[in-house]
């Protein structure tokens, strides 16, 4: 019993879909959740008169084993963890817990998810392109790359005033790093700033157009601004760009034309729709993010791959 309930932990998340069933208006709080039962050929088990079905067991299997698959159960024991998670439903059910406005919504948003994963699985799974579309497109991706890479430094600051002091220190001689280890609320900080090697394309424009203006060795003498905070950058390097070939990267740019295609797929949903926003019901509290946590640009090391955003 023990062994069970330890691989019932951790088969709820596998097994969510089982809750999305406890609607509110299913049941009341003092009876079973019971639904007519299907041909006995179908049913795998009972549960205070609710069925579990063969095909409910297939896809529990099929999830068991792509989430954990080095453990190996027999049907038995895969039988007896669907059991327990739909006692535990009916349980909650029971409690009343399905009727509560947060557990609602959650119900909703697992069922919009998986509504919205099979549809894109249905029409963008299978993507077909021509070696002739993915070439063209692996080249623009090259061109759009600049043909440079470059090393630099910086150190982030929240106001310009932090910057501009920052630059300051700087010219009378104080050190990068020191100073981005010191002062800096990025995540580089620890590395003195170090962003290591990044593509022009892979960085915020403003960010970009500053690097490019630098020689190697130069910092920035005004504070740059992105919508990440004040920046001060110190150009380190460059170097040109060897991309790597088509057919290491191929995999690479069917995904990117596969996210092109979904995002034009929703721009051509939401031009034929009625779409109505309140932006004013939002309390701003819900949408403001403390500077602290605000990341900077992501820098990827782009040896041996060709940036995508």
């Amino acid at each position: 019993m023990k062994f069970r309930i330890v691989w019932l932990t951790a088969s709820l998340a596998i097994a969510a879909t089982l809750l999305t069933g406890c609607q509110s208006k299913s049941t009341d709080a003092t009876t079973s959740d019971t639904h007519a039962a299907p041909p006995s050929a179908d049913v795998v088990a009972t549960v205070n008169g609710r069925p579990i079905t063969l095909a409910e067991y297939d896809n529990y299997m099929v999830g068991r084993a792509q989430q954990m698959p080095n453990v190996k159960l027999s049907r038995k024991a895969l039988l007896e963890e669907l059991v327990d998670m739909q006692l535990l439903k009916q349980a909650a059910v029971n409690a009343g817990i399905n009727k509560r406005p947060q557990i609602q919504a959650k119900i909703e948003e697992n069922t919009a998810n998986t509504l919205i994963q099979a549809l894109l699985r249905e029409k963008f799974g299978h993507p077909q392109y021509s070696d002739a579309e993915l070439e063209k497109t692996y080249k623009q991706v090259v061109s759009q790359s600049g043909g440079t890479e470059y090393k630099a430094s910086h150190i982030l600051l929240k106001t310009k005033a932090e910057a501009e002091k920052v630059i300051e220190q700087l010219n009378k001689g104080a050190n990068f790093a020191a100073l981005a280890k010191k002062d800096s609320i990025a995540p580089s900080a620890p590395q003195g700033g170090e962003l290591g090697w990044f593509t022009a394309d892979t960085m915020v424009p403003p960010f970009t157009a500053a690097v490019e203006k630098l020689k190697q060795g130069e910092y920035t003498k005004s504070p740059v601004h992105t919508r990440f905070g004040w920046h001060v950058i110190l150009l380190q390097g460059t170097r040109k760009l060897n991309p790597p070939s088509f057919a290491e990267v191929k995999p690479r740019i069917e995904s990117l034309l596969t996210q092109q295609a979904i995002q034009k797929y929703v721009s051509d949903l939401r031009a034929k729709a009625k779409i109505t926003t309140s932006i004013d019901h939002i309390p701003t509290a819900t949408t403001t993010v403390k500077p602290a946590a605000v990341n900077p640009p992501t820098i990827k090391e782009t040896k041996g791959e060709i940036p995508t955003t």
